[in-house]
């Protein structure tokens, strides 16, 4: 099947999510511990039948196909080449029988909590001060004219964003982006570009002058499904100059159920990616076992982000890993997760009458703040971290700002490539990570015929392969485990 680089057309006004789901919050003690995951397999709308994702070359010869043997077609992806369709058993297996067809669930978006055992501790945001981010910003390397796509449950117009949210879609059916009635898109946005206004100054995200686009996916009660969190990284990629898109955040991630080459988010974060977006994505909250990378973290080009523990400390000396971050390989044998940042009992925003706030008022942090737990909110400080970036070079493309962010890694807390990558998250030395670049490409070990890949081959498609890397003299310094042997 061809992949195709392409662009999302949508009406003026809001767009009619094409799925369903539930996405859910759960809090424990004092502190609300959200990620975002997908369930696989929406439910259909017709009784016996399953809704699909039916991709060809493109979404006309999809439509054709699927219609032409009786199924019903439920929306379209443009020029993602793909159709959503509700298809019986007997209907499916025809089009899985077709070489030129591929079938991929619709699956459904949950937001989970990350688990009841994990502990807690006192809510702190010294994130800017782990990473070095606050030393950028007082040198004026803010973020200032970079947009980061919050593709999520929208965002709130909060004073801590005035002037800087600056555009957006509602794909949720709910009519209005600038409203999140669930919550969980403001808690994001305000890692990645508050700027401190409801907190005096207290609680200020990693780029505090970026500009924010809201690409809203589910509405109030948190429902969205894998169609339309596609529709919404189309959406970006077709408005990437109009609002200065430079980073897709993407606290989200689904049960693989396919080869990375065949799943149609991580076809969609490519597209992004060859566009010139820089795509970060959270590992997801399923760990501490082997495996649980979520797609698409699970896709070669993104940077896929796990969850370390700060302790509310500058210092790294005390970090340790979170026991729910999601852990690598993946089902392709690709090492993930890329790095890893803050992602326990952090502060940011809370979205005043939001599903989120209503149900956790123990979980409030003064007037204007909110905390909470999760790999999604690893990736949103990464994001910002990126957009620090690409104020300094901004015609920097996504490989080297992901050469520079993981050659600037500092050494994780496991010392572990399938925990913590190569290692947690320090801009202020990523910014000085001159003339590196990664030579990436979409490439995925080769599968036995028993089934296996080999890890061996992911390590030589991998960023910790040195000839993977060009310019100054990297040689795998960052990696933190020495005796590892494939």
């Amino acid at each position: 099947m061809t992949k195709r680089n392409g662009t999302m057309r949508t009406t003026k006004g809001t767009a009619r999510s094409l799925g369903r789901s539930s996405l859910r919050v759960v809090a424990f003690g004092t502190v609300a511990m959200c990620s975002l995951a997908l369930a696989p397999w929406a439910s259909a709308e017709q009784a016996g039948t399953s809704r699909v994702i039916v991709s060809m070359v493109d979404s006309t010869q999809a439509h054709q196909r699927v219609t032409g043997i009786g199924a019903k077609v439920r929306g379209d992806l443009g020029d993602a080449g793909a159709v959503v369709a509700d298809v019986s058993p007997a209907q499916q297996a025809i089009l899985a029988a077709d070489p030129n067809v591929q079938v991929s669930p619709d699956s459904v978006v949950s937001i989970t909590a990350a688990p009841a055992s994990a502990p807690t501790r006192a809510p702190a945001a010294v994130f800017p001060q782990v990473t070095g981010a606050d030393r950028l910003v007082s040198k004026g390397v803010n973020g200032y004219g970079v947009g980061v796509a919050v593709i999520d449950t929208g965002i709130a117009p909060l004073p801590d964003f005035a002037g800087r949210l600056i555009g957006g879609v509602d794909l949720s059916g709910e009519g209005n982006p600038f409203k999140d009635s669930y919550g969980h898109g403001t808690f994001v946005g305000g890692l990645i570009a508050g700027n401190g206004y409801s907190s005096a100054g207290a609680y200020v995200g990693e780029a505090p002058a970026a500009n924010l686009v809201a690409v809203k996916v589910a509405g109030a009660s948190g429902t969205t499904d894998v169609a339309t969190v596609i529709q919404g990284i189309q959406w970006a990629v077709a408005n990437q100059h109009t609002y200065g898109i430079g980073v897709i955040n993407l606290s989200l991630g689904a049960v693989p159920t396919q080869p990375a080459a065949l799943d149609p988010l991580d076809r969609a974060v490519e597209t992004a990616w060859n566009h010139g977006i820089v795509v970060v994505v959270s590992a997801g909250n399923s760990g501490p076992r082997n495996g649980t990378v979520t797609t698409p973290g699970n896709d070669p080009l993104v940077i896929t982000v796990g969850a370390l523990d700060d302790k509310g400390t500058v210092t790294r000396e005390d970090d340790a890993m979170t026991s729910f971050s999601s852990v690598g390989p993946t089902m392709d044998g690709i090492f993930k997760p890329d790095l890893v940042a803050s992602g326990r009992s952090v502060i940011s925003l809370r979205a005043p009458g939001s599903a989120v706030d209503a149900a956790n008022p123990s979980a409030r942090i003064g007037t204007g703040n909110f905390v909470g737990s999760g790999t999604s909110f690893s990736a949103a400080i990464t994001s910002g971290a990126a957009a620090l970036l690409l104020q300094a070079d901004p015609h920097a493309r996504p490989d080297r700002v992901k050469a520079q962010l993981l050659a600037g890694a500092a050494r994780g807390p496991a010392a572990n490539p399938f925990v913590d990558g190569h290692g947690s998250l320090n801009v202020l030395a990523a910014a000085s990570a001159k003339g590196l670049s990664l030579k990436q490409d979409a490439s995925l070990p080769k599968v036995a015929t028993d089934g296996s890949v080999s890890l061996a081959d992911g390590w030589k498609l991998s960023s910790w392969n040195p000839d993977s890397w060009s310019g100054a003299s990297w040689d795998g310094a960052s990696w933190n485990g020495a005796s590892w042997n494939g």
